[in-house]
């Protein structure tokens, strides 16, 4: 049995989930069988994973669009093996020390849900951390990056499986984190950069046909990770540095109130009414728009939702 169980939720970016299986492909930690399951994908991404030859990774394709990493995710639940499972988005990379210090993590700590520190890269500014080791909001109100966890199997299995986005009061993965912290499972972080996101939002992955970042990326970590590392963390330095000196008034106001309004919402619970209906509101109006961000057309039931909302032509 292997140690971890990978899973890659997949659509119609053959391109970038080369340059994702390669960077797992690569990883130190050897023990994993990864499944890589589509979103009723149309493309090559079927022929690409057979094209690496390893006995590791496994497709499966889902015969209907779920429109969400919820339906890949589940699918790839119900096959694990895994003791452990981890995520890796298609569209991201892995250090080659990210599988080994997460299994590290979570045996040392003795804990059943861990994350990495992520960097998220965007077009037009400097790169940012994500997933501090220590903060003082709740690990249950703190949103990791899916491709920076690994949790333990059981955790799906007491928690329940990845929940369809309809009607929550934030996104899948937050969601799913949360389930796992109220439940009473433990957190930990790794404190290392070991996954670098493109989020397809700031991208528009789905808009463009060439120049994806990820192939320059990998190629420099093929090359050196040590010195991508490096320079990632520099950037990342450098631009806190910069934003903290170069604080207005005005921005460090907003600051101020926008951690007192999220230190009020952690204390009240956005479950609650009537924040929930709010929160609600503002996931659902958030996932309509970062569909054209990222240049994806609604699914057919989402169209049909969107049209019947109050206001819509």
């Amino acid at each position: 049995m292997p140690k971890v169980t990978v899973i890659i939720a997949a659509y119609n970016r053959s391109r970038l989930l080369k340059c994702a299986l390669t960077s797992l492909c690569n990883q130190t930690h050897k023990d994993f069988e990864a499944w890589i399951v589509g979103d009723c994908c149309t493309d090559d991404s079927g022929q690409i994973v057979a094209g690496f030859c390893d006995a590791r990774l496994n497709w499966s394709n889902l015969p209907e669009r779920v429109g969400s990493q919820s339906g890949p995710n589940n699918e790839g639940l119900k096959r694990a093996r895994g003791e452990y499972i981890a995520y890796l988005g298609q569209d991201d990379l892995w250090f080659p020390w990210h599988l080994q210090s997460l299994v590290t993590t979570i045996e040392q700590t003795n804990t059943d849900f861990v994350h990495a520190v992520v960097a998220l890269l965007a077009p037009d500014r400097p790169p940012e951390a994500a997933g501090a080791p220590e903060c003082r909001r709740s690990d249950g109100e703190r949103n990791f990056s899916p491709s920076g966890c690994l949790h333990k199997r059981k955790i799906a299995e007491t928690c329940g499986p990845w929940p369809l986005p309809e009607g929550l009061t934030g996104c899948v993965d937050f969601v799913f984190q949360r389930r796992a912290f109220f439940a009473g499972y433990r957190f930990a972080g790794t404190g290392r950069v070991s996954v670098i996101k493109f989020p397809s939002a700031y991208w528009r992955t789905y808009a463009r046909s060439e120049g994806f970042p990820q192939e320059q990326y990998l190629s420099r970590m093929q090359q050196s990770c040590n010195e991508l590392e490096i320079h990632l963390l520099t950037q990342m330095v450098v631009s806190s540095v910069q934003r903290a000196e170069d604080l207005s008034i005005m921005r460090s106001l907003r600051m101020f109130l926008r951690s007192v309004y999220w230190r009020a919402v952690d204390w009240y619970g956005r479950d609650n009414w009537p924040l929930s209906i709010y929160f609600r509101e503002k996931q659902h109006r958030g996932r309509q728009s970062a569909l054209p961000r990222r240049g994806l057309s609604p699914i057919p039931s989402e169209a049909a939702e969107a049209k019947n909302q109050p206001g819509s032509i």
